[in-house]
């Protein structure tokens, strides 16, 4: 469209050279008048007679001027315009519309995980529990308004449900100092805080069924001094371990605070080491038909833990009173190896008819990392240096072998009163390995083995250790 302009505008500015030296030039050939002498009659006048190809041109001459006027408007217009439009792009970050001066943003991204759960022979084979599944459906939308303030949506259809996990506003004013409202994760647990499409393993580890899926509230958090130093400091409903809140029936509410250390974030070469801790304190109060309380499941997400509860006011173990929970964390990555480790004791104040006590529960787990393939090991997601997707750059992808072993142990004092001993398990010992293929950042194919002991609380094998055979292929955009 630019180029037709411009070319008749050319075309316009010739034709009016043209024209004017065509005029110059008649106007210059014209002779000069020879006057006339007779002897027999008085001297004629001179007359000269400009021709009629003056008026012509100089009228052709304003048009073609004042098409060029009109021609320069439009393409001022044009170009003013094409300024002001928005940019669309799709590339494996998403779908992204883009205000032209980038005050607002749009952007659609999501993805699929696809799984599979096979169990031994010797293990508890309950009915379904050898299955084929979508674990998660997760569509996200993020906008920024105005430069400093956001939001994010992100629902799940995974599992034949529809949950909405993440739906948050915030505001964005500078890398030190951010406000977030609405409901996302509480930080306290280092895995749960990872990206499930992020994770190491199919499913995560045992110290995240000690802390909140996500809960809703208020929460300040920024990086400091070149972002050495991460906080993030809030209050929230309070959701009980493990567990996904949209409100509160009680009044008490937790207060969250997490601090984490990378000493070595500001030196691009160097490993990246972090180490923090984070914490939570609060209140709650459980009714017979809500008793506030988590319960726990092994790696093949089958029932590992859980407090008395038939729905009568005698035989119901409920939450009443303080909640705390306290975790150390940390990770360490060099070139294509990672470490990550965690704790998370969890004290909460529970009550069953007229007995009370104050049970803790806590888990650990260390988990190693390696990249096959030599790409750099990291906390967040791994680009594989030559991608399967047929480029000229591609190549095979990036393969990565995980490894790691943790321990989950109940309270001893919640049995018998608030925890069946013949059924629900004092301990639980998981080890697993597994082996990840990311063919591109988006695409991976991931396979795990993970073995499960559990024992009930005097030392007794509750049931037949779990053999479980985990499979995921997940793609994101």
């Amino acid at each position: 469209m630019f180029a037709s302009r411009f070319s008749t505008l050319a075309l316009a500015v010739s034709a009016i050279t043209t024209i004017h030296a065509s005029v110059v030039s008649a106007q210059t050939s014209i002779p000069a008048p020879t006057p006339t002498t007779s002897t027999t009659s008085a001297p004629s006048a001179v007359v000269v007679t400009q021709p009629a190809t003056d008026a012509d041109a100089e009228t052709r001459i304003r048009t073609l001027e004042d098409r060029i006027a009109t021609l320069e408007k439009s393409e001022a217009k044009a170009q003013a315009a094409a300024a002001a439009a928005p940019a669309v792009s799709a590339t494996r970050d998403g779908l992204t519309v883009r205000s032209a001066d980038n005050a607002f943003t749009f952007r659609l991204r999501g993805y699929v995980q696809s799984d599979a759960r096979f169990f031994g022979a010797n293990g508890p084979v309950a009915p379904g529990s050898s299955t084929f599944l979508l674990r998660r459906v997760r569509p996200i939308l993020e906008a920024t308004a105005y430069k400093y303030f956001g939001l994010r949506l992100m629902p799940d259809f995974g599992n034949g449900q529809v949950v909405l996990y993440d739906a948050y506003a915030e505001a964005r004013p500078n890398a030190a100092l951010n406000l977030r409202v609405g409901k996302f994760k509480p930080p306290i647990g280092l895995e749960r805080l990872q990206s499930a499409s992020d994770v190491r393993f199919v499913e995560r580890g045992l110290p995240t069924s000690l802390v909140p899926n996500r809960d809703i509230g208020v929460q300040l958090y920024g990086d400091l001094a070149k972002a050495r130093i991460q906080y993030q400091l809030g209050a929230f409903d309070g959701a009980p371990d493990a567990a996904l809140v949209d409100g509160d029936a009680s009044t008490g509410k937790d207060l969250v605070g997490r601090v984490f250390f990378r000493p070595l974030a500001a030196i691009a070469s160097a490993p990246d080491l972090g180490v923090g801790i984070a914490g939570s304190s609060g209140t709650e109060q459980g009714t017979v038909a809500a008793p506030a309380l988590g319960s726990y499941r092994t790696t093949g997400q089958l029932a590992l833990f859980r407090y008395r509860a038939d729905g009568t006011a005698a035989n119901t173990v409920l939450a009443e009173g303080r909640r705390t929970r306290v975790s150390p964390q940390g990770y360490l990555y060099v070139g294509p190896v990672g470490v990550l480790a965690e704790y998370v004791r969890s004290t909460q104040h529970v009550r069953r008819a007229t007995n009370a006590a104050a049970l803790t529960n806590q888990a650990w787990q260390l988990s190693g990392s390696w990249v096959l393939t030599g790409e750099r090991e990291s906390y967040a997601s791994i680009t594989p240096d030559h991608p399967l997707d047929g480029s000229k750059n591609g190549g095979f992808g990036a393969l990565e072998l995980v490894a790691r072993y943790g321990v989950l142990t109940t309270d001893a004092n919640a049995f018998p009163t608030f925890a069946d001993p013949a059924t629900q398990a004092r301990r639980a010992r998981a080890a697993g390995v597994g082996l990840n293929w990311r063919l591109t950042r988006g695409l991976l194919f991931a396979a795990d083995y993970e073995r499960t002991q559990l024992e009930g609380p005097d030392v007794a094998t509750v049931r037949s250790t779990e053999h479980a055979v985990l499979t995921r292929l997940q793609l994101g955009f």
